[in-house]
């Protein structure tokens, strides 16, 4: 993990000594004068240092991932199955697209590591007597405090970051690996063990992403999905057909109560249905984790794709509310900082304040609408509704409540161009806010646009590599 850290250290220092010129204005003055192309180039590797670093991180257990160094106001120390899943991601995607052998190698050992500490992590006797406890100390051994209970989006995004890697390792020859760490037919297998509790839990109610409200959530209704689908696609390539069949059943079982979050008066998709415990002031009914949702448990042949017209009206309707809401999104500069839903009181310390943007929030509409764009791109015709023309309403100079634009049209091409733009809008929020140091935290204070929260957030350097990424 240090040689690793070391290269990636090494990288950003030979590109800040070409680029003289441009470091001075960093260390000098933030980001304000460079263009979005150079700070993504500056920004990218530092990212990706800093979340290497809450990895493994010192005083931590070999493949554990901090959500944050803090340790105090508030405290972060902890290990989050979700933000972890997460994070890793990263790392698969990277192992995947890398061709130094040497780097490749220790992108394998600290996906290694993180597999250990999971299967660690599944067997540890916890509060929630099962898979759903949401986070452990950084030893390895359980948190035994008072928590929201369980969050079962965790074992789903788990899953389908192991499985992501599975298929890798398969496409280069190492099946033997594959099954050895992560699937064969026993139950005791990492990924199977997952599979098995969302394919029998994906019924029950659990805490969302945000850890506040038990119900049935969007958010973890999409990513268990996934990985239920992609789960029984490894399953059948592994020889495991019966496991494939349960798996993909409960997929399908799930698709109506997934549709069941459209709320039709509002013309929103909704986070949570049959609430039972926890916060109980989100009258908007408007939430990010929509958008998080459709990000992290979209499948190629799944429901709620990019261009679904009920996801554009709501990501319509969360971006006029987050606009209006913050102060910030007024002072000019381009793109709208993003937070989680309009009533949130959690201001990075306490929940007795105002809820502000958040970078994880902020990044993921960035990458949403580059994958919106490629999955159009991908498409005979953009077809504008009654309920998605809010949101093709500015991107196109006709206002045709009902219009079909052909690939290659101009209109077609106007659209794609600036789905694009507005993609990198959301990256000029971003950077306007990051420090000179490319540090970044979990909030945005809503007037001063200041950093706020939990500093180095594990989860927003993941989120900002991932839209760099799709871009």
């Amino acid at each position: 993990m240090k040689q690793l850290e070391g290269v990636i250290s090494w990288v950003i220092m030979a590109w800040l000594v070409s680029f003289p010129s441009f470091s001075q204005t960093i260390v000098s003055g933030g980001f304000a004068q460079v263009s979005l192309e150079e700070w993504l180039e500056f920004q990218e590797p530092i990212a990706f240092k800093n979340l290497m670093a809450n990895i493994s991180a010192p005083g931590t257990a070999k493949g554990s991932v901090v959500a944050s160094p803090s340790k105090s106001q508030p405290d972060y120390f902890y290990h989050w199955v979700r933000d972890a899943g997460l994070v890793m991601e990263e790392l698969v995607s990277r192992y995947e697209r890398e061709k130094s052998f040497q780097v490749k190698a220790q992108l394998e050992e600290a996906l290694l590591a993180y597999i250990q500490f999971s299967r660690r992590n599944q067997e540890t006797p916890n509060l929630s007597g099962g898979l759903g406890e949401p986070k452990f100390q950084v030893d390895g051994s359980a948190f035994n405090g008072s928590w929201g209970r369980p969050q079962d989006d965790g074992p789903a995004i788990r899953a389908i970051t192991l499985i992501h890697l599975a298929n890798v390792w398969l496409s280069e020859g190492k099946e033997a690996q594959v099954r050895e760490w992560l699937y064969h037919s026993s139950a005791q297998s990492t990924i199977k063990r997952d599979l098995e509790y969302l394919s029998k839990h994906w019924k029950n109610t659990s805490f969302e992403l945000w850890e506040e409200v038990k119900g049935h959530h969007f958010h973890t209704r999409m990513v268990q999905y996934r990985a239920l689908r992609e789960g029984a696609e490894l399953a059948n390539r592994l020889g495991d057909p019966k496991a494939a069949d349960w798996y993909i059943q409960q997929a399908f079982d799930m698709e109506p109560e997934i549709e069941r979050h459209w709320n039709g008066a509002k013309r929103i998709l909704v986070s949570t249905l049959d609430r039972e415990d926890g916060l109980d002031y989100k009258f908007s009914e408007l939430d990010s984790a929509i958008v998080l949702g459709v990000l992290q448990g979209h499948t190629s042949e799944g429901i709620m794709s990019f261009s679904h017209e009920k996801v554009l009206a709501t990501v319509k309707a969360l971006e006029e509310a987050f606009y209006r809401l913050y102060a910030v999104n007024r002072n000019g500069q381009p793109g709208i900082a993003i937070g989680r839903y309009p009533e949130d009181r959690y201001d990075g310390y306490s929940s007795g304040g105002m809820g502000n943007p958040w970078f994880i929030a902020t990044a993921g509409f960035a990458e949403f609408y580059y994958r919106l764009a490629k999955e159009l791109e991908l498409k005979s015709e953009i077809r504008v509704t009654s309920v998605n023309r809010g949101f093709y309403g500015n991107l196109t100079p006709r206002r045709d409540t009902h219009a079909i634009y052909r690939k290659g049209s101009p209109e077609y091409l106007q659209i794609l161009k600036a789905l694009r733009n507005r993609g990198d809008q959301f990256l000029m929020r971003v950077k306007y806010h990051v420090d000179g140091t490319g540090s970044m935290s979990e909030q945005i204070h809503r007037e001063s646009g200041y950093m706020q929260g939990a500093r180095d957030l594990t989860w927003s350097y993941a989120s900002l590599l991932s839209a760099i990424r799709y871009r």
